[in-house]
């Protein structure tokens, strides 16, 4: 009912907007069928797209569109959908109707009776379509085959037989014990079908010419096993057969080899054993290539059952994990002890390598961790590559080199609880031997190239980048002697610049291109060559940041000569775009297309030169665009979904400027306008802030319920401004530095003259709660405050924990965002002036404060200790605090909630809106989930009477004195 209600008034809305010319405002209403496009997917051979257009709430539709003029088709509530390698099929599984599932919930129909997705396959050559319904999963061969795979849900139980029914009764078949379901295996060509029951995993290979399957016993007649069946001969294999449990089926790239683990333990046992079977075409059955006696292994340790398996692109190798056999102590081995004679004990101890909170959330993985072992498929040979020194491997599975990469952080790990930027410990671990040799201790990241002759890394201790010769273990610096920077050049905190990344190398370990802020350069591994600016400096000169786009999804070199797609992005103007360049030479680029919009998501079809684009402005939606290649010729627009945007005051967006009060520096922002701006009139505005933001000047923003944000779409339809500056820092001074910036940028659009400067916001979430909470202690310049998730109190925060990762807090103030730059014993008077709690005495402001109960990046009783502060000092205040809701909220209710709380407290405010009855008389708990006094109240909250009211109209006066 409220669906068709919803549907009659928005007919109305478009009929009256219609006929009168008239844009209505944005509602919170209308968040739910706000459409979006997802999953942008284009055919192998570049004829065909497909992409699902989802409202944020209900049944969407997948499209599938010919990119040649042909049909176009749709399949309602298609989800998890894909194109088979062909590009004659389409294959996806479609949802229940979100009315239907809803209308079930709330009859609280147990999950066993709501239906399951259904799989639907779409012949692109008629249109016909294939359904099957209670499906659970779908695979399909990757490579060259019209072959599809599925697993059923388990078949519904039988209804009972009606009593007065006399018709004669089916002999009863013999009761499966088994958990597994059908299995169905289709060639969607040919119409071939294959059948199988009892089926628990299943995997096909990339070029389908094999499924393998694991079914569970069912009888002492029909065990459980391993099967492979060839698609071409269609012959059926058991591999092996009679364990309690097959795990990680496994295939080559050849699709005829297949490696999956096996147990004899039954699910009670309390300690299980695997071996790794591996399975060769041609082979008459599996066999064990590794357990507990296997030579190689190191004593008393097993195969693990939590470690990937994976062969190498040639098929010679196979990679598994191992790990310790099980170790009990005699403590836990005491069956003498009552559970509550056992202490519930944690020792934190001064020189644990990890923090507790910390060593809790890894608990799981610590327990399961496998080490990373090597077996050689032809001599059989099992090499021990990782161990409890060296957890982490990196293997390069395209190719089979004599060794692999490994990493150490061991001796370093303490260093974590105050500098995320720890040094770590690289070796090259021979894969004959698994003897490991030291390559080097570095704070940056040493990867491989393609042909394994060289490690890069650069260094953000000196800001350089350096490369190894493998084979000489010579180790050279190819920046040292620029005057180009290639770490971050607007870094502002007191850790570490990054650096701007590579593009790769080029065929052959030939080169290896790097990027400054605006170029790419091409470094010479042997040395014999200086450094070559390939975009010939084009992007310093012209303030754009040029970068390699990879075409080929396959592809892992540059190739060395020949045209390469750069994107390009203005930083001034914004604008973005994508160019042309070459590898082998230094030239200037080729420019394709530049303008005010930004174009991103650019994918070619693997097996055409046509591509898929998306291109988006603040007003325009980011719809879908093709073009024959990426030259981008001959670009057409293949979806309109930014029709939805009709008949609605959005918004605009424009770049402002204004001058730092810090160095005078200009800096840039971003002014947001209702589109039916009127220059002559008076407007409330919001600032929002987070770092640096002007570089999104052309993403569109849609209409959505908040996570902890003003939504810029919902407030300028709805006749706001909404300021959003750019914020550059000075160590040790992040309040004052957000003062410098939000300040004046918000005075150089009040001096515009369109402002109304006594009905003016700030509002920001985490950092930028931080910012609000310390900016109303240093002026009353606003009628009104929104603070999500503040840090008040940098000296209780600094000792805390941050309980999503389980990392202590101290590195946050220390090294990065809050930029502090020290311990809170050697600045202790930097803790305490950016600290806002400190001066909750100075607000004026009225302040709205969002802090969740569950929160794991900022504490929690930050947000307490400003409330207490601000209703000690009888400081008009609200926190709302969601329930078991983390930093971010995530669930839609909350995010509803949290919209329509934000929006009439800054209406009130900045509009002299009634306050809301919750504004007015809270929100007792004794009325929790009983009401949520939306309603507008006729009286003004409490504390904003009287005395309140004047001062909200001294507002604007100007800042206080930094």
């Amino acid at each position: 009912m409220k669906t068709r209600q919803l549907i009659l008034f928005s007919f109305l809305v478009l009929c009256s907007t219609t006929l009168f010319g008239q844009k209505r405002a944005l509602t919170h209403d209308d968040y739910d069928s706000w459409k979006n496009i997802v999953n942008t997917r284009i055919s192998n051979n570049g004829q065909w797209t497909l992409y699902a257009i989802n409202p944020q709430v209900g049944d969407g539709v997948l499209e599938i569109q010919s990119l040649q003029s042909g049909p176009r088709y749709s399949i309602p509530r298609g989800k998890n959908f894909s194109f088979s390698a062909t590009s004659n099929f389409v294959v996806s599984r479609v949802g229940i109707e979100y009315e239907k599932d809803h209308e079930l919930k709330l009859k609280k129909t147990s999950k066993l009776k709501i239906p399951k997705d259904t799989l639907a396959i779409l012949n692109l050559q008629n249109g016909n379509i294939r359904s099957e319904s209670r499906v659970k999963s779908y695979k399909l061969a990757s490579e060259e085959s019209d072959w599809v795979a599925w697993l059923h849900e388990k078949p519904l139980a039988a209804k009972k037989k009606d009593k007065s029914d006399t018709t004669k009764k089916e002999a009863k078949k013999p009761k499966s014990k088994s958990k597994g379901t059908e299995l169905v295996l289709l060639n969607m060509a040919s119409g071939a079908e294959h059948r199988w029951e009892g089926v628990m995993d299943y995997a096909i290979s990339e070029k389908g010419n094999y499924l393998y399957f694991e079914k569970d016993e069912a009888d002492s007649l029909n065990p459980s096993g391993v099967f492979a069946f060839n698609t071409k001969k269609g012959e059926l294999n058991m591999l092996n057969t009679g364990l309690e449990d097959y795990m990680k089926l496994t295939i080559d790239k050849s699709g005829e080899q297949l490696a999956f683990l096996g147990t004899a333990n039954k699910a009670k046992d309390k300690d299980k054993y695997v071996s790794l079977m591996h399975w060769n075409a041609g082979s008459s059955e599996a066999n064990i290539i590794a357990d507990t006696v296997t030579a190689g292994l190191p004593t008393d340790w097993m195969v693990s059952r939590n470690g990937n398996i994976n062969f190498s692109e040639s098929g010679k190798r196979l990679y598994f994990g191992t790990t310790p056999r099980p170790f009990k102590f005699a403590y836990e081995e005491d069956t003498t002890l009552l559970k509550d004679e056992r202490p519930d004990v944690d020792v934190w101890s001064w020189n644990d390598p990890y923090i507790q909170p910390m060593q809790k959330l890894q608990s799981g993985r610590e327990k399961n961790r496998s080490y990373t072992a090597m077996m050689d498929l032809k001599s059989g040979k099992l090499s021990q590559l990782g161990n409890v020194y060296l957890q982490s491997i990196s293997v390069d599975y395209e190719n089979d080199f004599d060794f692999v990469m490994a990493m150490d952080d061991q001796p370093y790990r303490m260093q974590l609880t105050w500098d995320t930027q720890m040094p770590r410990d690289y070796y090259m671990v021979d894969t004959r031997t698994g003897n490991p040799e030291p390559l080097v201790t570095t704070k940056g990241r040493p990867s491989l190239s393609p042909g394994g002759k060289y490690a890069t890394w650069y260094n953000p201790e000196d800001r350089q980048w350096y490369m190894m010769d493998i084979a000489t273990k010579n180790i050279s610096n190819l920046t040292a002697s620029m005057d180009v920077n290639f770490y971050n050049e607007l870094h502002d905190s007191p850790s570490l610049p990054f650096q701007y990344g590579s593009a790769g190398w080029t065929e052959d370990d030939k080169a290896f291109l790097v990027y400054d802020r605006y170029d790419i350069w091409k470094f010479d591994p042997t040395g014999k060559k200086a450094p070559v600016n390939l975009t010939n400096g084009f992007g310093r000169a012209n303030d754009i940041t040029l970068r390699y786009s990879r075409l080929d999804r396959e592809q892992n070199a540059i190739p060395a000569k020949g045209e390469m797609l750069l994107t390009a992005f203005h930083n001034w103007t914004k604008q973005s775009g994508y160019y042309t360049a070459n590898a082998g030479k230094a030239a200037n680029p080729t420019k394709i297309i530049m303008d005010d919009f930004r174009f991103y998501g650019l994918v070619k079809a693997k097996d055409s030169d046509q591509v898929l684009l998306r291109k988006s402005s603040h007003t325009q939606f980011p719809e879908v665009w093709t073009a024959s290649s990426y030259k981008l010729g001959g670009l057409k627009k293949l979806t309109d979904v930014g029709a939805q945007l009709n008949g609605i005051n959005r918004g605009t967006a424009e770049l402002i400027e204004f001058n730092s009060l810090e160095d005078g520096e200009k800096m840039q922002g971003i002014l947001y306008k209702p589109e039916n701006f009127d220059p002559n009139k008076k407007y409330p505005m919001i600032v929002y802030f987070y770092e640096r933001r002007s570089s999104s000047l052309h993403s569109h923003i849609n209409p959505s319920p908040s996570r902890s944000t003003v939504n810029i779409a919902y407030y300028t339809s709805n006749d706001y401004l909404v300021l959003v500056p750019d914020i550059k820092y000075e160590l040790g001074y992040p309040g004052p530095s957000a003062y410098n910036h939000v300040i004046p940028a918000t005075n150089a659009v009040v001096g515009m003259g369109f402002v109304d400067k006594e009905k003016m916001a700030i509002q920001g979430q985490s950092w930028g709660g931080y910012q609000v909470a310390y900016l109303v202690t240093k002026t009353d310049m606003f009628a009104a405050a929104g603070a999500g998730a503040p840090v008040v109190n940098m000296t209780s925060a600094y000792g805390g924990v941050r309980w999503g990762s389980g990392m202590s807090r101290m590195f946050q103030y220390e090294k990065t965002q809050s930029r502090l730059g020290g311990t809170l014993w050697e600045k202790p008077t930097r803790y305490i002036d950016n600290s806002p709690l400190f001066r909750a005495d100075e607000i004026t402001t009225p302040l709205f404060i969002m802090h969740n109960d569950k929160d794991t990046a900022v504490p929690w009783y930050q947000g307490i200790e400003f409330y207490m502060a601000l209703r000690r000092l009888k400081k008009p205040s609200w926190m709302v605090v969601y329930n078991d809701e983390v930093h971010n909220l995530g669930k839609r209710k909350n995010m509803k909630d949290l919209s329509i709380r934000m929006s009439q407290f800054f209406d009130h405010y900045l509009k002299d809106a009634p306050a809301p009855e919750w504004m007015v008389q809270g929100l007792p708990a004794t009325l929790k989930g009983r009401t949520l006094r939306y309603e507008l109240s006729q009286e003004a909250p409490a504390e904003v009477q009287g005395a309140g009211q004047s001062l909200i109209k001294e507002k604007g006066k100007g800042g206080k004195n930094k």
